[in-house]
């Protein structure tokens, strides 16, 4: 549950960062089959069909052939009725991949059930950012690229089982903006008083629950807010130390905590960078041995996106934490 998700959920943790393009080509127009499938020019014998963000199949027919291009080509098969995708929007995509060479699917994220979240801009590489050029939410878009342009010329053992020769079908589906929560009016923790957070409750000796009568909801953009309960004597905690800590952690007014290592009798053990951001920005400058209660805004958590049922869109979070060790 605390584990930092990342904005390309999938294919992109794969691909990029060595993901690049030599350059695009817009000119394939489609054109709609009998079957309600869509066709591409350049692309002959595939046949793309299924709605935008709901599903997508690719029929390949039996005397399909594709090369390997010399420079990435990109068509809109299907032009969406949204607004257009600009510079520094985030953009909620299925992608599939396929392998030209033997027609099989290698990736997609309508088989894997969920779509990924895309940052328009050079975090996603260049194809991806050509591919979102100029393209329209609810769109369909295909680009024909290579393995060696996917992989920066390292195609060996790559996650896909591309090889050099292979040419490469990259199918994106660019469905909605993804809302993105409140800026915090700082980056840094800032230091509060027990009256503005909630109250313990325990049991046996060990944290159940966080009672939030009396205290008011946060504005969104409120920074990472920190109440130092008990200060070990330890070294102060540093954002590139691995942490052993005992937590419980809870959203706003909940009738019970989202997660806790107390009644699982197990303290987590994990790098700093591999948490929600608010966990380093929070923990940082804390001595080894204290008590701390966290009040983390969305941005430094889990965002517009939320996690499973339990933690909202744009859930402001409390944790407590004991920190046990830091190295």
């Amino acid at each position: 549950m605390l584990r930092r998700t990342r904005p390309a959920l999938a294919l992109v943790a794969l691909l990029l960062p060595a993901l690049v393009a030599c350059g695009s080509d817009s000119d394939g127009e489609p054109d709609t089959g009998s079957d309600g499938g869509v066709t591409v020019e350049g692309l002959d014998g595939l046949t793309f069909s299924g709605e935008v963000g709901e599903s997508l199949s690719v029929e390949w027919a039996d005397d399909a052939e594709v090369e390997k291009p010399k420079e990435s080509e990109v068509s809109t098969v299907v032009e969406g009725d949204g607004e257009e995708i600009e510079d520094g929007d985030v953009v909620m995509a299925y992608l599939y991949v396929a392998n030209g060479s033997t027609q099989d699917e290698v990736y997609s994220d309508y088989t894997n059930g969920a779509a990924q979240t895309l940052p328009n801009d050079e975090r996603v590489g260049e194809l991806l950012v050509e591919v979102m050029d100029g393209a329209t939410y609810g769109s369909r878009v295909v680009a024909l690229t290579s393995a060696d342009g996917l992989f920066d010329g390292d195609t060996a053992d790559n996650p896909l089982g591309l090889g050099y020769d292979d040419p490469v079908l990259l199918v994106a589906d660019l469905v909605e903006e993804q809302q993105v929560s409140p800026t915090p009016t700082s980056e840094e923790a800032e230091d509060t008083t027990a009256d503005s957070q909630p109250s313990l409750v325990v049991e046996g000796g060990d944290p159940v629950a966080l009672d939030f009568d009396g205290i008011d909801e946060p504005a969104l953009d409120t920074p990472v807010q920190r109440l130092v309960i008990e200060e070990g004597d330890g070294r102060k905690v540093k954002t590139s130390d691995t942490v052993t800590v005992d937590y419980l952690g809870s959203t706003y007014d909940a009738d019970a905590p989202f997660d806790g290592s107390y009644s699982r009798g197990e303290p987590l053990v994990s790098p700093l960078s591999g948490l929600i951001p608010g966990w380093a920005i929070g923990l940082e400058g804390v001595p080894v041995g204290s008590r701390v209660l966290l009040q983390i805004p969305p941005a430094f958590g889990y965002g517009s996106q939320g996690s499973g049922e339990s933690i909202p869109p744009n859930s402001t979070l409390w944790f407590l934490i004991d920190v046990i060790a830091a190295e």
